[in-house]
């Protein structure tokens, strides 16, 4: 099954599939300003963006002192730059920047918006993201500036250039139009024919964060302002002048997608309304990256995330089945947990396979661990049932932790294919206390009505059914039997000395009856040749062998079937 992927940053096996996008109006830039330049390295390399899109270079030679004495400073090469188009009637340009590691450079289109000096023309990049192949434009914007009614006249003039380019693009371009809009409220004639259903509606733009009011001078909007972070004669955080706007692709789940919760005025923590960005402490960023922000522009830089769908599929069917994030009996370095499920026919060693999210939680399943088909495999911070809540665990990652309101599992081989993953929010149906399930294999687990709290209880009165299916059966109804026999469940299960279970055969056949451990050597050999028609019954008493999760292994001819048990001591 596909599922979307808004989160994963850098894989240890190479693949990049986030990428950040950036605007920033960076104020006459002209290059030869040491002061500012040392304040744009350090906002520049605190918010890291992939691709960054400036407003305000000053000409060619801007455009080319930017990039080596800001952008490729510490690191040479790091950026490379598009084309420049130098729009002398301005005397301020828009550059685009990227990372060539990620991107390639496509072209470049001068959208005029009109002849009448001190209008500012669009900058169209095509850009092409290496590992997806995914081809998108991004716009670069200045619109007049100006308070007066024929600024206000000027900028919608130029909007609705733009959005006429927009609407005759194929309707599944992705595209984001970046820049400062020197817009002051929604109602202004240029942010509504951007954003306005038009009957030709190709190129509707969208707010991510749909903040969408009367934004200047009000603290009902401190958190989205972006200009000015002086403050001082310069009126503090007032205007929401800078913006990324989506296409409707990007918003949607496509090959393209914008990452939820990511839109980002680089250095607003919220608190800074009508003062400078550094008043004071900012809780959204450093003291250094704070006076940079003053020191380097009177304009804060905006980003979000994309994410490319650029990971190869792996053709395991191992599903993530339950998630227990926030146990309620014991703390949650100890109790919290996931469980994998085989929805598949054969069996998987999950040895080097990795789970990871989008941030810094990555682990690197290190030893052979086997998960056979039909059967569940618990992931746990830790095995020590006394303290961990009574969860009975295959397997230990005490560094992979989960949010209690919302994260990410995402599941590779040792391939570095994605075989499952699940981005939960506070949609998802869970609690303090109580795991989510799902129910039905084949339901694709990245949506949230597919999941369900669990209402079982385990251990030391925590809600979920670690190793066992949502309604405490060990196995699940999805894989048929051989018509040739049935098998009791193992019993008592868990058990401590002697473990038991009946086969019924309804016709000769020859087989073997083996115990194998978790990594999926045999332990021991039960039964091997002629099984006669009959009702058998077998026992295991384990001998030197360790507490955790067997299995019976029953092998035919042409197919083999398995039953878990678990062995406590």
């Amino acid at each position: 099954m596909r599922k979307y992927l808004p989160i994963i940053l850098l894989f240890s096996f190479g693949i990049t599939s986030t990428n950040r996008v950036m605007t920033y109006n960076i104020l006459n830039y002209g290059g030869s300003d040491d002061s500012k330049e040392s304040s744009l390295r350090i906002v520049i390399e605190a918010a890291d963006p992939d691709i960054i899109i400036v407003e305000e270079i000053i000409s060619q030679s801007g455009f080319n002192d930017f990039l080596s004495d800001v952008l490729n400073y510490t690191t040479p090469g790091l950026y490379a730059g598009a084309s420049f188009t130098d729009q002398s009637e301005t005397n301020t340009d828009i550059g685009l920047y990227y990372k060539p590691d990620q991107f390639s450079f496509v072209s470049t289109y001068r959208i005029n918006t009109s002849e009448i000096w001190g209008r500012r023309d669009v900058i169209e990049f095509v850009m092409l993201h290496y590992t997806s192949g995914v081809e998108f434009r991004v716009y670069g914007c200045h619109l007049k500036a100006g308070t007066a009614s024929a600024d206000e006249n000027e900028r919608t003039a130029e909007a609705t250039v733009l959005r006429g380019y927009l609407n005759s693009l194929d309707p599944e371009t992705p595209f984001i139009v970046t820049g400062d809009f020197n817009v002051y409220n929604s109602s202004e004639g240029a942010f509504q024919v951007l954003t306005e259903y038009q009957d030709d509606n190709d190129g509707q733009c969208f707010d991510p964060v749909n903040r969408i009011g009367d934004w200047h001078v009000n603290p009902a909007f401190a958190d989205v302002h972006t200009q000015s972070p002086r403050g001082g004669n310069f009126g503090g955080m007032d205007d929401r002048f800078d913006w990324l706007f989506a296409s409707q692709s990007i918003l949607d789940e496509n090959d393209m997608n914008y990452i939820e919760g990511t839109y980002t005025p680089y250095g607003n923590d919220g608190n800074h309304f009508n003062v400078a960005i550094n008043d004071g402490t900012n809780s959204a960023v450093s003291a250094t990256v704070a006076d940079a922000l003053v020191n380097g522009s009177d304009h804060l830089p905006v980003y979000m995330d994309i994410n490319f769908n650029d990971i190869p599929e792996s053709d395991a069917k191992i599903v993530i089945s339950e998630i227990m994030p926030n146990p309620s009996q014991v703390g949650d370095s100890y109790g919290e947990w996931i469980e994998l499920y085989n929805n598949d026919t054969v069996q998987h060693s999950l040895q080097d396979w990795i789970i990871k999210d989008m941030g810094t939680d990555e682990h690197i399943i290190a030893e052979e661990l086997l998960i056979l088909p039909g059967e569940y495999l618990v992931i746990g911070r830790n095995n020590d049932e006394s303290v961990n809540g009574g969860v009975s665990v295959d397997y230990v990652a005490t560094s992979f932790i989960l949010s209690n309101t919302a994260d990410e599992l995402i599941l590779f081989d040792d391939l570095g294919n994605r075989v499952d993953e699940v981005v939960y929010t506070s949609a998802f149906p869970f609690g303090n206390g109580s795991s989510m399930h799902i129910m039905d294999m084949s339901l694709d687990n990245a949506l949230a009505e597919n999941w369900n709290a669990s209402a079982s209880t385990y251990g030391s009165g925590d809600f979920g059914t670690p190793g066992f299916a949502w309604d405490d059966s060990l196995n699940t109804t999805g894989f048929e039997m051989p018509e040739s026999y049935s098998i009791s469940p193992a019993y008592p299960n868990p058990f401590n000395g002697q473990v038991n279970w009946t086969i019924n055969q309804l016709k000769h056949t020859q087989c073997r009856i083996s115990i194998i451990n978790l990594k999926g050597n045999q332990v021991e050999t039960v039964r091997s040749g002629l099984l006669e028609a009959g009702q058998h019954t077998f026992s295991w008493k384990p001998k030197n062998q360790a507490s955790g999760v067997y299995f019976i292994e029953i092998s035919y001819k042409d197919q083999i079937n398995y039953t878990k048990m678990i062995y406590i001591k």
